[in-house]
């Protein structure tokens, strides 16, 4: 399966999905989406999204003076989780900020997905929150691009 750039448009049906399920929110957009820097992207199935991420230059809270990339609204179709579809795009995100000189990339990540994001390198950064939109319990995660 082949990563590509899209339209935000493309991705919101598969966000709203998967991101939004079981949620009090019935909106997957962010202010972020919009962003110059904002990057969206995305893997086909028979012309249909099952997975996307966008990503956007940001600066890491913890450290505002490193060169940063936030990832953002990842979400991989229901039927389709634990592929490795998320292990795709997220490599290509990844490869993005390093094509950019960025060092660290950062997620606010829900809780159920942290084992995910430390199979891939992050490491759980902080104390637990609870996310606005969602109800749900998350931390922020980074993953030192110096050192992968």
């Amino acid at each position: 399966m082949e990563v590509a750039l899209l339209p935000l448009d493309d991705i919101m049906a598969l966000r709203l999905a998967v991101l939004r399920a079981d949620t009090p929110s019935s909106s997957a957009h962010y202010a972020e989406d919009t962003d110059p820097t904002a990057v969206h992207l995305g893997i086909r199935q028979d012309g249909v999204v099952v997975a996307c991420s966008t990503w956007i230059v940001r600066p890491y809270p913890p450290d505002l003076s490193t060169p940063a990339m936030q990832l953002k609204g990842m979400a991989v179709a229901q039927h389709l989780q634990s592929q490795g579809l998320g292990a795709v795009i997220l490599a290509a995100g990844i490869q993005r900020a390093i094509a950019q000189s960025k060092t660290i990339v950062w997620a606010r990540a829900r809780d159920s997905a942290i084992a995910f994001y430390q199979r891939n390198g992050f490491s759980v950064v902080g104390d637990m929150f609870v996310d606005d939109a969602t109800g749900m319990p998350h931390h922020l995660v980074m993953l030192d691009l110096t050192t992968s």
